[in-house]
């Protein structure tokens, strides 16, 4: 490979990396977030001022990978209307089971404390934004 071609490389992914910076954040503000702890959950998603698409997920599970960037992609899309909390099961598995999270992925909408939608595998993204839509009325792009 050049080194003209590296450096493009480079200077994609870094742009890359910049754009998703602001997207994952241990703060509450931020639109796409990893859950940390259960408090953190309470706070963050069931206390949450606007709905929440709580993405429950496993490190080694393909399906989950291929749906992360279209969740992320779909909830950027909402101008902030919709947050998504993403929920690793092997460090939670006391929230899977509290959710009944049986398989992964599994998505489900929060609102107001309470969950209003589910959605269990790998799906398109718009079979994903009709859900979303169904679950968060004006969450339309």
């Amino acid at each position: 490979m050049s080194s003209y071609r590296r450096v493009f490389r480079a200077e994609r992914l870094m742009n890359l990396l910049k754009a998703n910076r602001g997207m994952t954040s241990t703060t509450g503000r931020q639109p796409i977030f990893d859950v940390e702890t259960r408090k953190d959950f309470e706070q963050r998603v069931i206390n949450s001022d606007r709905p929440v698409v709580v993405d429950f997920h496993a490190s080694w599970c393909c399906p989950c990978k291929a749906l992360a960037p279209r969740l992320e992609n779909i909830v950027s899309e909402q101008g902030g209307r919709v947050r998504l909390a993403r929920v690793d099961i092997d460090e939670h598995g006391e929230l899977a089971l509290d959710y009944n999270v049986g398989s992964v992925p599994s998505l489900m909408v929060i609102s107001n404390g309470k969950v209003v939608n589910r959605m269990v595998g790998l799906q398109t993204s718009e079979y994903i934004r009709k859900w979303l839509q169904k679950a968060v009325p004006h969450s339309e792009k």
